[in-house]
């Protein structure tokens, strides 16, 4: 059996959707939360919204999209506040995995695309013992 190490700034981190299940928690409510204010009175919850058409901006093919999280792409992030100094650090790293489809990043990483924060003091707080939203590192043993 591995041994476990601490995350460090190299750890890659991502949204676990089966802690999310673990909890008893549907990440469907934390992904509306995340939505501005427009796509939130489009959706009054987080049920019934599951797919929807959407065509591809490059492609111009018609595929089935989740609307909450099309919303979030094609609306809400193109607002200059989406990720801002005014958000949480916990849901600004959250918005941005929900960005990239949850695709993982170190802290440095994560930097890069919050640069008011140091990849020190994300690290500290995806690597504490509190997991919030879901953000964990990718594996125990990195």
């Amino acid at each position: 059996m591995p041994t476990w190490k601490r995350p460090s700034l190299d750890t890659k981190f991502y949204i676990d959707y089966k802690w999310w299940i673990d909890k008893g928690k549907d990440v469907r409510v934390a992904v509306r939360g995340q939505l501005c204010a427009d796509c939130q009175a489009r959706f009054p919850d987080h049920r019934n919204t599951e797919a929807v058409d959407w065509v591809d901006p490059e492609t111009a093919e018609v595929v089935r999209a989740d609307a909450l999280l099309q919303s979030l792409r094609s609306d809400c992030s193109q607002k200059a506040d989406f990720i801002s100094q005014s958000n949480s650090l916990v849901a600004n790293v959250f918005r941005i995995f929900l960005l990239n489809g949850n695709q993982p990043l170190t802290p440095k990483e994560l930097h890069e695309r919050i640069p008011w924060q140091s990849a020190e003091a994300i690290l500290r707080t995806l690597a504490s013992s509190t997991v919030y939203m879901g953000l964990r590192p990718t594996h125990q043993n990195d």
